[in-house]
């Protein structure tokens, strides 16, 4: 039993190496590791074999994805069919894995929806929740996010010289998903609240004596408690905070970039490509899935009806 569960962690660990230099984010690559863990023991269970990437057959794959469907969404049962499959195909590239048991196992129908967003109003109270704390680097990272829509490792990798502050525009350079790079504007009070964080940690980090002086370039933008660069977890960990403080529910770095996709797509005058280049999308229908109904505008639309 121990060498059986060595070999899977084992297996795993690999595959979470093969995730990180894809440069799939922190939190997708505990998502897929957790979603992979679980079918490890599923399988275990279900058959009474150990889990090993032979054993497994196609029927175990649509087994798997029954179970899953009868207790979960169909978007989370997709998602964890997913995660089985991304390892096969890696399993398959690096001579693993001779077949993909996943390969024709088709996922659980759902209807087509927009990630969900934040609305106006609860984006506000989550803005306002972290003026409340005083806390100017919260500050800004959140208005970053609202302004910006950057993923969580893109806010966590940006450096002072990245930030491009003008009196009538600003702008950060991002370095994305495959290392591209995109030019994002950065709005008014974004680029207030930036500035506002940038002084002070001057200030600090300067002195008194030194004032006019300039952070280096090459320093973090944002600075962990410690004094190092923040990590993908620490910006979302700061998301979170805000979001339980302000009574909002279900919030991650990501709900923030769903919000600015969904504005932007559904902005009669930004049309999707440059809303696709806004959010360094490389496909046009990443971005147009913004463009359906969410579930609470579906719910929204029901309720009227009932008027």
């Amino acid at each position: 039993m121990t060498q059986d569960k060595t070999s899977t962690e084992a297996l795993l660990d690999a595959f979470r190496h093969h995730l990180e230099a894809r440069d799939r984010s922190p939190h997708s690559i505990r998502a897929y590791l957790s979603d992979l863990c679980q079918f490890a023991a599923w399988f275990t269970d279900h058959t009474g074999e150990p889990f090993t990437l032979k054993a497994v057959t196609e029927y175990d794959v649509r087994d798997w994805r029954d179970h899953l469907a009868a207790r979960m969404k169909p978007a989370t049962v997709n998602r964890k069919l997913v995660a089985l499959s991304a390892l096969y195909r890696w399993a398959g590239e690096t001579g693993q894995a001779e077949r993909d048991p996943t390969r024709y196992v088709n996922g659980v129908a759902q209807q087509p929806t927009a990630p969900k967003a934040l609305s106006d109003q609860a984006l506000r109270r989550i803005l306002r929740q972290a003026r409340r704390s005083s806390k100017k680097r919260d500050v800004a990272l959140l208005e970053l996010l609202a302004a910006t829509g950057l993923r969580a490792s893109e806010v966590a990798g940006l450096t002072v010289g990245d930030l491009e502050l003008n009196e009538r525009s600003g702008w950060v350079t991002v370095r994305g998903k495959g290392r591209k790079q995109r030019r994002v504007p950065v709005h008014t009070r974004a680029r207030r609240a930036l500035r506002e964080y940038l002084e002070e940690r001057t200030q600090r980090s300067k002195g008194a004596e030194e004032q006019g002086s300039k952070l280096d370039a090459d320093e973090p933008l944002f600075l962990s408690q410690k004094g190092g660069r923040i990590t993908p977890y620490a910006v979302w960990y700061t998301v979170k905070k805000y979001a339980r403080l302000a009574g909002v529910e279900d919030v991650s770095p990501h709900t923030f970039r769903h919000t600015v996709a969904t504005r932007l797509v559904r902005d009669p005058a930004v049309d999707l490509v440059t809303a696709a280049t806004f959010l360094g999308h490389a496909r046009l229908d990443t971005t147009a899935r913004y463009s359906r109904p969410s579930e609470e505008d579906l719910a929204e639309a029901g309720e009227r009806i009932g008027r």
